[in-house]
């Protein structure tokens, strides 16, 4: 095994949080949104869930931000419960016209320093979960994770090359659940 640098995300990775809402205003283009559910439910984000995605509207600011591109990391930001916060999902294809809604971070790696696929799941570990836990701003109501907070997640780095093997192992695993849980819902119909 490789010797591993530790950096913080911020280093490798642009952190931007996401103000999106869900309203359709006018003046504004029409977009499908990505939101907090699906970011906390899913291992992947792909183009196979693109019609499941509600209708909103945003402004060409907010598309140009928080467009989704294969490579990039969601994470679920705030919530009633710090257990909610701090979960990820893999984009794992290009799209034209889904952007990530609010309640959330998208998190676009620097490619020749860190591999999407390993910084999902590394952001998956306990060693990160915990880090958020106690990272987490706010009580009772809501908690948050800070721009500040996602910025210096402790992130483990082997090689480009160790990383996109581990993180293709994940996405592998990942996509072999998502069959299993196909064929299920198929055999219960």
């Amino acid at each position: 095994m490789s010797s591993m640098n530790r950096v913080k995300l911020g280093e490798v990775a642009l952190v931007e949080i996401s103000g999106v809402d869900k309203k359709t205003s006018d003046g504004e283009a029409v977009v499908r949104l990505c939101n907090f559910t699906d970011v906390y439910k899913n291992w992947a984000i792909t183009a196979a869930m693109h019609e499941t995605f509600m209708v909103a509207s945003a402004n060409e600011r907010e598309i140009e931000k928080f467009a989704l591109h294969r490579g990039q990391v969601a994470v679920t930001k705030d919530s009633e419960t710090r257990d909610d916060i701090g979960i990820p999902a893999y984009i794992a294809d290009d799209f034209d016209d889904v952007i990530l809604g609010y309640h959330c971070a998208l998190i676009t790696p620097d490619e020749s320093k860190i591999n999407g696929k390993y910084l999902n799941a590394f952001l998956h570990t306990e060693f990160i979960q915990k880090f958020f836990s106690a990272n987490a701003s706010g009580s009772g109501q809501r908690y948050t994770l800070s721009i500040e907070t996602l910025n210096s997640i402790p992130i483990y780095l082997p090689s480009l090359e160790e990383q996109e093997r581990i993180g293709d192992i994940f996405s592998k695993i990942d996509r072999k659940i998502e069959l299993n849980r196909q064929i299920n819902d198929y055999l219960e119909a």
